[in-house]
């Protein structure tokens, strides 16, 4: 007999530019964590992306640390891998420090030389090995490389892994960046799944993805479901929460101009909402005026007004007719960038990998994502492609482009290192 709890894709730190939705977020973790000691688990997995990024504000690490340590202290232990969002190329993060301070361990354990996870024992007698998830597909030529150490046929076991299953994920994940059912070790009794924010349940082969505790952005706010999954004696339970209550208004802004679509959100006031967060999605393109001719932060406090505690309002999609003559200009800096590196580099490599350099440098901060988060974002692809600049220069990266055009399909990204996996056991 074994119980434990499957928690998936915290973000903790996210929501940064709003406090509630921080709290928020925060607040559902905890709740995880204490429903678990409620229901006496043994132990908990955690499937990557405890935090938003791998170095948070320490006002965060400090509610996290407060959090996992009341598990800890009942006796009930933890057990993690990378996130995407936890994990850095250039420096050792917040996972590691806490692996050393033995609030958690780390379930991928690598051998080095060898391309070789081991299992880790549980004292319940569950076996457990683990794969981290990384950023722009660099976990997917993991599944590719490296030799699992099986448990044997009559262990009980889990394998922890932050990677989209291409037949299980969402359309909105590109094909690339997921790996088939086939590439997962097997043997194991149960697949702790992160990375996808949306609940999954795959009783045939055993593949569970919990979705998030809370979320991370706009659209995991959009989603039905957020909770985790407690798993008694391999029967799965999900736990949902269904605080706070959250309000989903959408107004079509396509063809009006700024009075008619302010007198739209007249009418959102005058109506009767209720609830904790209100997520207001305003799209479209406007026949007359711009989108800063109105003031969305008087909408936001007028909606506060009705009781809210927070208004998350996305306007990402609401355009005016003048960004079409910006899109146009774009396109012409697009030719002017082309034209500067034909005259001022020689080498068809580098030419390439400037134009990859440039497009990564050039890329916009996403709906909530905030300055650190950002910047780590960036320098986290802009090393990525640095660490392949011999590939562009030998030809290799050309060969791969050629070869992803003929078969849509492309080849591993390089050697798997100990730095993939944050060190070595």
């Amino acid at each position: 007999m074994v119980k434990f709890a499957h928690i998936a894709d915290c973000h903790l730190g996210a929501f940064g530019r709003d406090p509630k939705l921080r709290e928020y977020n925060l607040k559902a973790f905890e709740r995880s964590i204490d429903i678990s000691i409620e229901r006496d688990v043994d132990f908990i997995v955690i499937a990557g992306d405890l935090f938003h990024n791998p170095h948070p504000d320490m006002d965060v690490v400090n509610r996290a640390v407060q959090i996992l340590m009341k598990a800890r202290r009942e006796g009930i232990r933890i057990y993690s891998v990378y996130g995407s969002h936890d994990f850095n190329i250039a420096r050792a993060s917040l996972i590691d420090v806490l692996e050393s301070a033995e609030v958690f361990k780390k379930v991928v354990n690598y051998l080095e030389g060898e391309n070789r996870l081991t299992l880790e024992e549980d004292r319940s007698g569950v076996s457990i090995a683990g794969l981290s998830g990384r950023k722009n597909r660099a976990d997917v030529s993991y599944f590719e490389s490296i030799d699992f150490s099986l448990p044997e046929e009559d262990d009980e076991s889990i394998f922890v892994f932050h990677t989209p299953i291409a037949e299980l994920k969402p359309a909105e994940i590109h094909e690339e960046r997921s790996v088939p059912v086939s590439s997962l070790p097997e043997g194991f009794d149960y697949y702790a799944g992160g990375h996808i924010h949306k609940k999954i349940v795959d009783d045939e082969r055993s593949i569970y993805y919990p979705g998030p505790t809370f979320g991370a952005n706009y659209t995991d706010l959009e989603r039905d479901e957020r909770g985790f999954f407690i798993v008694d004696d391999w029967e799965i339970e999900y736990v949902a929460f269904e605080e706070p209550k959250i309000v989903l208004k959408r107004i079509d802004a396509e063809g009006l101009n700024v009075e008619e679509l302010e007198e739209r959100l007249e009418a959102l006031y005058e109506r009767e909402i209720e609830g904790d967060i209100l997520l207001l999605k305003v799209k479209g393109t406007l026949a007359q005026g711009e989108p800063s001719n109105i003031d969305f932060n008087e909408v936001k406090r007028r909606l506060k007004d009705q009781g809210f505690e927070t208004v998350y309002l996305n306007r990402r999609e609401l355009e005016g007719k003048e960004l079409e003559r910006v899109k146009v200009k774009e396109e012409e800096e697009e030719k002017m960038e082309q034209r500067l590196f034909e005259e001022n580099i020689d080498e068809t490599w580098a030419r390439r990998f400037g134009a990859d350099l440039l497009d990564i440098l050039k890329t916009e901060k996403e709906d909530g994502e905030t300055e650190n988060d950002y910047e780590e974002r960036i320098w986290e692809e802009a090393w990525h492609l640095i660490r392949k600049r011999d590939e562009y220069e030998e030809g290799i990266e050309e060969k791969k482009v050629a070869e992803e055009e003929r078969s849509s399909a492309r080849e591993p990204e390089g050697q798997i290192s100990l730095v993939d996996f944050g060190g070595g056991k």
